[in-house]
Order: structure tokens, then sequence, then C-alpha cells
């Protein structure tokens, strides 16, 4: 393809070119380029638009030699450019940012001069590195749309980056590599093709609207459930899928439809009841093309997560009100949370865990204050009751057990003033929708956590933690290494098994993200 496409371009091999060219393109360039650290304004096909930053830069470093072609030959890597930008959707971004069928109409319709051979350099690298920035940082930058967030950013130097792609002659792998590497990435990417090639190769019609169906009802409406019950598991769960047992009555709901009705809910944050009703059959009539643009937006939440998340790790999902332990890749530890309501929201970021604390005195924040004063107005002796006391202009809650903080809090710093720990209402962890506190995280199994948490320190063994709890006090155990723990938001996430799980958008924050990765635009 290559070869063909430089011969349609009408371009000679080095040894047919006079020496100078190269000489001619770099003057070029350097007349094209501003200083280093702005942005030059490129042309595509008529079209003007705002560059990489980093265009200068590169060039400047490479004395402003051609990085696409030699002596007015273009190489080789500029097929493996073409097709890796062709290629974005696979990650869930537009190949239409990186414009990849203009540029390869200007491949083809270059002449080898000197002008126009710069020009299309500036052009490639500008989509390389418009491209490298995306899939290592996402296009979306999230401290710009959200407040509440602050997550870990890695530094990388994509002039580096491109520069070692284009030595190597491997400029797709180089891109492939500033993907981020967790797992969870790759399997999302999976469940993305296969709702694009159900949404390609069209949906059965969805369950028309009706009453609740049951096991043991029967007619047309139970059919076409089985239909799209089919089609939501190949979706959803990839090679584990159960499919639906043949039915001798295709239009009845038999035990089959029953179980895959309750693992229809399950994979989809609904009440497990087995019971095709109105919240079921809202979900299970969706189109793909709905569930291909949540994945999407969740492609991009990755993005924004450091590489290295950590050895040992705490991996909190707000909006799938889950909490897990990874280390080395695997699942340690998985418990229940509960999280901020959508108007005390639990912000993103990332931080290290660096102690834990047994019985811990609550802080009264301010803003919380109010509402405790609003509880002793109804009832005087609420503050003594409930175990708090001043101290000076503080008001703050002491150990026991009706703590809000339970017995067991894991601190780390954070601007947020937002922390993990125990709960006097375990009950809510009940709830299928956990969104009660004030942005704090509630976890189902403190003690558990803290167990895994302070594994490395031989005084802390499980005996000594209880010991700890039962002396009544506040201890403060610093972690022997700290453990980094990432808070982040995904509406859509794989299983270590393969199974989607499509959860609830409980800050509604989908579609505003969906919004922008479809807009034009640059970082």
């Amino acid at each position: 393809m290559l070869t063909a496409m430089l011969a349609l371009a009408g371009i000679a091999s080095p040894a047919q070119e006079p020496p100078q060219v190269q000489d001619q393109v770099r003057m070029v360039l350097r007349a094209r380029l501003p200083v280093s650290g702005a942005a030059p304004w490129l042309a595509l096909e008529g079209e003007s638009f705002r560059s990489s930053s980093l265009i200068p830069c590169f060039y400047e470093r490479r004395g402003y030699a051609p990085a696409w072609s030699r002596d007015g030959a273009l190489r080789p890597v500029v097929g493996e450019l073409l097709s890796a930008l062709a290629a974005a959707a696979d990650d869930g971004l537009r190949p239409e940012d990186y414009r990849p069928a203009a540029l390869e109409r200007l491949v083809r319709a270059a002449r080898g001069d000197a002008a126009g051979t710069a020009d299309l350099d500036l052009l490639l690298s500008d989509a390389f590195l418009t491209f490298a920035e995306h899939l290592r940082h996402g296009k979306v930058n999230p401290e710009a749309i959200y407040r509440d967030c602050a997550l870990g950013h890695d530094e990388t130097d994509l002039a580096t980056v491109l520069e070692e792609g284009l030595r190597q002659g491997r400029v797709r792998a180089a891109l492939a590599g500033l993907a981020p590497p967790h797992r969870g990435y790759e399997l999302l990417k999976e469940a993305l093709d296969r709702y694009r090639r159900i949404a390609l190769r069209g949906e059965s019609e969805p369950v028309p609207t009706g009453p609740n169906l049951h096991a043991g009802d029967r007619g047309e409406r139970v059919a076409i459930l089985r239909a799209r019950l089919s089609e939501a598991a190949e979706a959803d769960a990839a090679d584990s899928a159960e499919p639906l047992a043949p039915a001798e009555s295709p239009d009845l709901f038999d035990a089959s439809v029953e179980e895959a009705v309750r693992r229809f809910q399950q994979r989809h944050g609904l009440e497990e009841d087995g019971v095709a009703g109105p919240a079921t059959l809202a979900e299970l009539n969706l189109p793909a093309e709905d569930h291909v643009r949540q994945i999407e937006v969740n492609l991009e939440r990755w993005r924004w997560l450091p590489h290295d998340l950590g050895q040992r790790h705490v991996l909190v999902n707000i909006a799938a009100f889950r909490l897990e332990a990874v280390e080395d890749g695997r699942s340690a530890l998985d418990m229940r949370i509960i999280v901020g309501k959508p108007y005390t929201r639990t912000p993103m970021f990332s931080s290290a865990v660096a102690s834990v604390i047994l019985n811990p005195y609550w802080n009264v924040p301010r803003s919380i204050v109010p509402e405790v004063l609003a509880k002793v107005r109804k009832d005087p002796s609420y503050l003594q009751r409930e175990g708090f006391e001043t101290v000076g202009s503080r008001l703050r809650q002491r150990p026991g057990p009706r703590n809000a903080l339970g017995k067991i809090k894991f601190v780390f710093p954070n601007r947020f003033g937002v922390y993990l720990h125990d709960t006097s209402a375990p009950a809510l962890f009940g709830s299928t929708v956990r969104t009660f506190s004030h942005g704090c995280v509630r976890i189902e199994k403190p003690f558990d956590l803290a167990v895994w948490a302070l594994r490395d320190d031989p005084r802390w063994t499980p005996d000594a933690i209880r010991a700890g709890i039962e002396a009544g006090r506040e201890r403060s155990v610093p972690l022997p290494r700290k453990i980094p723990v990432h808070v982040a938001y995904w509406t859509a996430w794989v299983d270590g098994d393969g199974t989607l799980r499509l959860g609830w958008d409980v800050y509604q924050r989908d579609a505003e993200l969906a919004r922008l990765l479809s807009e034009e635009g640059r970082p």
C-alpha cells in the first residue's frame, strides 16, 4: 500500500534526488516555525488550525531536519502513521481529529518540492503529537471541566517519543505504547468493539411497553425479550456469555429467561429480582449506540490516570460503589462503598494512604456544622447522646459506637479533605444506589483493608489491630510504605472475568463528556 502511495505521489527515491533537497526542506521548516514554546498555524486543504505546541520544540531539537522524508522521498513510517490515525476509533477517539483521509490525499498529491515536503512534514508531526497527547493524557482535561478533580498526571516528553519512533521505524508501536497499559482499559476496548458490531448489523426490536414480565408469562413480548437478552449477553460478557437454553416455547418466560434477566440486572447495576420491570426494560431497550458512547466516555477516564498505579494500590470507582485493593495486577480485596450525594459529590483524585487511624475522632467540617445544629434545635440532648464535644472553636465527636467514622479511618493527603472510613450505619450498604455521604468514602470491610494495608508491619497483626480497636483510644498507625489510592468515576468497566458492567451515572457526567469527545478539538 505504501509503495503504491509513494509511486502515486511521484516522489523519487533518495538516490535519484539531488542532496541539496534535504537542506532546502530544512530551510523551509526553519522559516515556517516560530520560536520554541509557541504553536504555529498550519493549513490542511485550505483549512487553518492551531497545531500542537510541541511542534517548534520537536523541530528545534532536530536542527529543523524533516522527520517524515529523506531528500524529498517519504519514509515508510508515513504509512504506519496514517494507519494508526485511521484506527483511532479503536480507543474511542475520533479519527477526524487527526485528519488521516486528508493527509493521505496530500501524500498522494505530493511532488517532492521543498515547500510542499516541509508543509506535509509539519502536518504529519502535528497529527502524531496530537493523537499521542490524546492517548497519553486524554482529549479532555478533567481539571478544566470538574472543580472536584485532582487525578495523577504522568509527565511524558511526547516529542522524544516521536523522535524515538522515527529512529526505530516503529511509529505505530510508539503510539500504542502511550495508551493506558491497564487490563481494564484493554477489556473495555474489546467491549466497545462488541457493541459496535451489534450496532452495525442491526439489533432486534425493543421490548414493547406493558406489564412487568415474570416467570410463567407467555406472549410475543417474551419472545422479543429473549432476543434482546441474548444480544446483551453477547455484548456484555464476551467469551463468558451464557446463551439462553433452547426452549420448546420461545414465547415462554421460563427459568432460563429468569436467570438471564438476573444476570443482565447484575451487569447493569439493577435490582436483581428476575423480573423484567420498567427499569430493566428501559436499560435493555437502549440502542447499542448509546452504550458505544458510554464506553468511549469511560475509556477517556482511564486515560486520565497514571500509567503506574502502583504495585499495591487502592482503586475506588465512585459510580460503581466499589473499592478494590489491587496487588500485582490482581484483586486482593473487593468491597461495597458509600459515596457522596449528588450535591456533596465524592471528588476524583490520586493520592497515597499514609496511615490508618484506629478509633478516630470525627472533627466535624464547617460545612456540616449547620446540619448538626439543626438536630440540636430539635433535640437539645443530641450532642451529649451522640458523643460530641467542643475543643476550642471546633466541634468533634468522640470515638465510640456512634462515631460517624466508625472504628477505622484511612488517611491520605488531598485538598478535598476526603478519606476512607468505617461507618456506624452499615445497613446502608444494602442499598443499590449508595449516595449517602458528604463526600468521604465509607467502606464495607475496613478491618480487612487495614489488615491488607498493614501487612508488612510485623507489629500490626490482625490480633494487634483488634486489640487496638478494643482499647477505645484514638491511635494513628503509619504504613511502612504508602499505598497509592485512585478515586475515579467509571459508569462502564469490565470485571476480571471479562464481563462488562454498566452502572449508574449518579453524578450525571457522561453526557457532557460524550459531547466534548465528539467535538473537533485539540488538547
